[in-house]
C-alpha cells in the first residue's frame, strides 16, 4: 500500500539524506550549504512526501454521476456497462437536513436505484450543494453535525443506497480542510458501519496550495474512492480537460501517495468555449462531432449557432480510459444523462466501457 511515512519516520530519512550527502565533503564549505538548504526544506514541509511503493489491486471502476433532466434518459441507459452509478445529487442545509427530490424526481431516483440493482451494479447518491457553505457550517456545529450524519443514515436504509458520495467543492483553506476532516471522518465511520460505499470529490490539483490545505493527509484514509474533477482546466492547451490535464491530475494525487485503486478519473459530457453544451447535442448536430474534440458551426438546442466549442470526443475518452488503466483506478462520466444514446458506437459511456474490457471503439477510426 501507497502511505505517507509517519512523520518521524520521513523526518530521520531526510537528516539521514542530508548527512549522507554531506559526510565526504565535511571540510568543504560547500557542504553547509548543501545541509543548510535540505534542513530549510524539512522544517517547511517542503520536501516531497516519501511514498511507500504501491502493491494494492486494482479493481478498475467505470462509474457515471447520473441527474434527472428535461427529458427521460433512464430507459436510454446501458447500466451494465457500469460499475457504479451515482445520483448528482441531494441538497444540503447548514442544519444538517438533506434535500430530497420530490414527486416525478423521487420516482426517477428510485427507477435510478432500481435499474442499477437488476444491473448488479452500485447505487450511490452524491449530497452537496453549488456551494460549500452548508458544509462548512454543518462540519462546525456538533449539533448540525450529528444530525448531519443521522440523515444520511436514513438516507441509505430508505432507499436501499450501496454508497454515498460527498460533494464539498471545494475546501481550499487550513481551517477548511480541518471541518472536511472532520466531516468525512463521520461519514466514513457511518458507512463503514453500514457496509456501504464511501467516496468523495477532489480538484485537480491545479492549484496545489489550496488543494494541499484543503484536503489533508489524514483525509485521505477515509474513502474507498476519490472522484478526481479533472474539468475545465487548461493547464497545456486551450481546450478544456485535455489529455495532459487528466495526466497531472493523476500525477499529483499519486504524488499524495494515494493509491492507485483510489484515484477515478473524471471525465466531461459537455463543452466549453463559446457555449456549455451536451455531447448530445453536439453529436446530434453531426455525427462526425464524435470522433474530434472542437467543432464549429453547432446549432445548440435553442437554435443558437456556434463557432467555438470544444469538449472531450470519443478518441480522447479512449485515451483517458486506457491511461486510467495504467495509472488509477477507474474513470467516471461527469454526466451520463448527456450522453449521446441514440446509436451506442456515438456513446462515451460504451467508449468507455469498450475501452475498460480493452476493446476500442472503432467507429472513428
Amino acid at each position: 500500500m501507497k502511505t505517507i511515512l509517519p512523520t518521524n519516520k520521513l523526518f530521520a530519512n531526510k537528516l539521514i539524506k542530508a548527512f549522507a550527502f554531506c559526510f565526504p565533503l565535511f571540510f568543504l564549505a560547500a557542504c553547509d550549504n548543501q545541509t543548510s538548504e535540505l534542513l530549510d526544506d524539512i522544517w517547511d514541509g517542503s520536501e516531497d512526501d516519501v511514498c511507500e511503493e504501491d502493491v494494492t489491486s486494482v479493481d478498475f471502476k467505470q462509474i457515471a454521476y447520473w441527474s434527472i433532466s428535461d427529458e427521460e434518459t433512464l430507459d436510454d441507459i446501458d447500466f451494465t456497462k457500469l460499475t457504479h452509478v451515482i445520483y448528482n445529487k441531494i441538497g444540503v442545509e447548514s442544519n444538517g437536513n438533506l434535500i430530497l427530490p420530490t414527486g416525478e424526481d423521487l420516482d426517477e431516483f428510485k427507477e435510478m436505484i432500481d435499474l442499477a440493482h437488476t444491473s448488479n451494479i452500485y447505487a450511490m447518491a452524491s449530497i452537496g450543494n453549488a456551494s460549500d457553505s452548508a458544509f462548512n457550517s454543518i462540519a462546525g456545529n456538533t449539533t448540525a453535525l450529528n444530525d448531519f450524519i443521522a440523515n444520511v443514515e436514513n438516507l441509505i436504509k430508505d432507499y436501499d443506497l450501496d454508497g454515498i458520495d460527498i460533494n464539498w467543492q471545494f475546501p481550499t483553506t487550513d481551517d477548511e480542510g480541518d471541518l472536511f476532516e472532520d466531516l468525512v471522518k463521520e461519514v466514513s465511520d457511518l458507512t463503514t458501519d453500514q457496509g456501504v460505499l464511501f467516496s468523495y470529490v477532489v480538484d485537480s490539483g491545479e492549484d496545489d496550495d489550496a488543494t494541499d490545505q484543503g484536503v489533508q493527509e489524514d483525509a485521505l484514509g477515509y474513502p474507498d474512492f476519490v472522484n478526481v474533477m479533472a474539468l475545465n482546466t487548461t493547464d497545456n492547451d486551450e481546450l478544456h480537460s485535455s489529455l495532459e490535464d487528466a495526466k497531472e491530475a493523476i500525477t499529483y494525487w499519486t504524488n499524495r501517495c494515494v493509491v492507485k485503486n483510489k484515484i477515478v478519473l473524471a471525465i466531461p459530457v459537455y463543452s466549453q468555449g463559446d457555449a456549455v453544451l451536451d455531447f448530445n447535442d453536439i453529436v446530434s448536430d453531426d455525427l462526425d462531432n464524435a470522433c474530434v474534440d472542437e467543432a464549429t458551426n453547432i446549432e445548440g438546442p435553442s437554435g443558437n449557432i456556434y463557432d467555438n466549442i470544444n469538449y472531450n470526443g470519443i478518441a480522447t475518452v479512449i485515451a483517458k480510459t486506457a491511461y486510467a488503466q495504467t495509472k488509477a483506478g477507474g474513470v467516471i462520466l461527469n454526466a451520463v444523462n448527456q450522453d449521446y444514446v441514440e446509436d451506442a458506437d456515438y456513446s462515451l459511456l460504451n467508449t468507455m466501457y469498450l475501452q475498460s474490457i480493452y476493446q476500442s471503439n472503432t467507429i472513428c477510426d
